[in-house]
């Protein structure tokens, strides 16, 4: 008798148990997610992003994206990052609805609420608060919509941009077929021109059998002497795509006088850059085809930098 009694207790937990269960499920789908219509990125013409009480502007012009007052050219792939999310935000599930927005970073002194415009026309607005704790995931609140919703990915760190981390930092793209360059140093200077024509060897015809043909230097200076013709390879390789670290507020090109290297490259048209006194291992540079003053980290001026002497090859 005992064990049926202790066999009917334990099937009463049992139909508690699975009585709470579902009644937990229906309560956790009582709720719809908003329906977030997809945004074409190529219909968003202005983004402002308002974070902690300042406001920065992207402005789209003649398909280049600018940045700030100031309008500056801004990074192509940091504003790609941000008109994906903003476009095509999903939304996996409901956070809250208790207008608690503080615990989740929503609060006006932490979110970071971004507006999309068509022209001048709002067609999305996103406010973002701080990632889940898995990081996948984020907190954000859709237009008007009081709730927290989490959106899918940590898209906090693709909006949290100053004017600064937002400018493209591309300050010389070489996409030329360089043919003479010339590097000064102090009262040095070395002019390096592409070699004319390869030397051939001189082999009396054999039947047969192909000529050997030995590849002359690639580069030499002005009066033919060779020089190394990987490092000046080097030098033209990194011209592709050269890049600064920071730009130098509050001053203009015409603020630096007496480089302390120039570099001039002619291919179809001429470029140049001059790196200026080091300071805190770090060179304030220029370049023809930025208009700005920017700093460079030792290790990438050195691409260019070369010692004069070091580029000629020596007698084996």
């Amino acid at each position: 008798m005992k064990g049926k009694k202790e066999i009917a207790i334990l099937f009463f937990i049992m139909a508690v148990l699975v009585f709470y269960i579902k009644s937990e499920k229906g309560d956790k789908t009582t709720y719809t997610l908003p329906d977030i219509a997809k945004i074409e990125t190529g219909d968003i013409s202005r983004l402002t992003i308002r974070n902690k009480g300042a406001d920065l502007e992207l402005v789209k012009e003649n398909n280049t994206w600018l940045v700030g007052t100031q309008k500056y050219t801004a990074d192509s792939s940091k504003v790609d990052k941000m008109l994906i999310q903003i476009s095509g935000i999903s939304l996996s599930a409901l956070a809250s609805e208790s207008k608690n927005y503080s615990m989740y970073e929503l609060d006006n002194d932490k979110k970071i609420e971004v507006r999309a415009f068509k022209g001048d026309e709002v067609i999305r607005t996103i406010s973002i608060g701080k990632p889940a704790s898995s990081h996948r995931h984020s907190f954000v609140m859709i237009g008007d919509d009081h709730r927290v919703f989490h959106a899918e990915g940590n898209i906090r760190t693709d909006f949290s941009m100053t004017v600064p981390d937002l400018r493209d930092k591309k300050v010389l793209a070489v996409q030329d077929d360089i043919n003479e360059l010339t590097l000064k140093k102090g009262d040095k200077t070395l002019t390096i021109v592409k070699a004319t024509a390869p030397v051939s060897v001189d082999v009396k015809e054999k039947k047969d059998e192909e000529q050997p043909v030995e590849a002359g230097p690639k580069w030499t200076t002005a009066d033919g002497r060779p020089v190394k013709d990987s490092e000046i390879d080097t030098i033209i390789s990194s011209l592709s795509d050269y890049q600064c670290d920071n730009y130098i507020e509050g001053k203009t090109k015409q603020d630096f006088t007496s480089p302390v290297y120039t570099a001039v490259f002619k291919g179809t048209k001429e470029y140049s850059i001059s790196f200026y006194e080091k300071q805190d291992e770090k060179y304030p540079a220029i370049t023809s085809e930025n208009d700005y003053p920017f700093i460079v980290s030792e290790w990438k001026a050195k691409k260019i930098m070369k010692e004069l002497d070091g580029l000629i090859k020596t007698e084996q």
